[in-house]
């Protein structure tokens, strides 16, 4: 989506919206939590862990008997938290794509009317991969703006704000997604890296508490990314938190209507119903739904 005009940054509505959504399906959004803090939280901790116990152990071996000990011991702490943050690596990355993508694909369910469920979380198989590798470039990008100088990793994080949620809800390629961000942020970049960060904040205050926080404030980041792509993009069937009213609600039930106000000759010829995942329509005699991939 490309304008001329500079975008507007809907803080409040934005953010009031995305809270809105948390409180409306709180025990969907918790579930979903905590499938994100066994797969990345509770493995990271364990290898964490390991990796302070084996240097420990190390370290007073070491101490206990200098003599006895090759120079060469003394590298093996060193090897270990290498290891350590090797395997963390190796798992964490990939394990954060497939939840953020199940994560959003929730969000956009729920904006559509839909119902979150545990299984939400595993949702995104068929946008995964692209989500691993925008998500590996994006690093790669910030990794590179560290090197010279924070800001331009911030820089990153708001030019691309919109490249997961872009992947998931168009199902667009990792470079156009990130293509269709940048052309849209950068007419009001300061704002859009403000914006970035803050959310980035909200959704990490729940670490402070023991991480514990994190069930309740991890949402926040595809609650109010997907209001924020919602306004930014447009959204079929998508609706309004701020003033509930019938007209919202129409907004995502007017796709359940439609075969009903087709012509009956039609309706006998091409039945349609709903996908129970995505809530978008497919036809009756469809085996899965050729949005989201799911099976009916």
């Amino acid at each position: 989506m490309t304008t001329d005009a500079k975008p507007p940054v809907k803080w409040g509505d934005w953010i009031g919206e995305g809270w809105k959504m948390f409180t409306e399906q709180w025990q969907g959004w918790v579930k979903l939590s905590l499938g994100f803090f066994v797969a990345i939280i509770v493995p990271t901790v364990a290898i964490i862990l390991v990796a302070y116990i084996g240097v420990l152990a190390s370290t007073l071996g070491s101490a206990s008997s200098p003599r006895s000990v090759p120079p060469e011991a003394s590298l093996i702490p060193v090897f270990l938290m290498l290891a350590a943050y090797g395997l963390l690596m190796i798992w964490i990355v990939p394990a954060t794509a497939f939840v953020n993508a199940g994560m959003y694909r929730a969000a956009f369910k729920q904006l559509r009317g839909g119902k979150i469920e545990f299984r939400d979380l595993f949702s995104g198989r068929d946008c995964f991969l692209r989500l691993l590798g925008a998500g590996l470039l994006e690093g790669f990008l910030a990794g590179i703006g560290f090197l010279f100088c924070i800001v331009p990793a911030f820089l990153v994080a708001g030019l691309f704000f919109f490249t997961q949620p872009l992947i998931v809800e168009r199902g667009l390629g990792v470079t156009e997604a990130m293509r269709e961000s940048f052309e849209y942020t950068k007419k009001n970049l300061f704002m859009f890296v403000l914006f970035a960060i803050v959310v980035g904040l909200l959704a990490q205050i729940g670490a402070n508490a023991c991480y514990v926080g994190l069930l309740a404030t991890y949402p926040l980041r595809f609650t109010i990314g997907a209001v924020a792509f919602r306004d930014s993009f447009g959204m079929t069937g998508a609706r309004s938190f701020l003033t509930p009213s019938p007209q919202a609600a129409a907004s995502y039930a007017a796709p359940q209507e439609a075969p009903n106000a087709a012509p009956p000759q039609l309706q006998q010829t091409a039945p349609q119903k709903l996908c129970p995942n995505c809530q978008g329509p497919i036809p009756a005699s469809a085996l899965f739904c050729p949005r989201c991939g799911r099976n009916i």
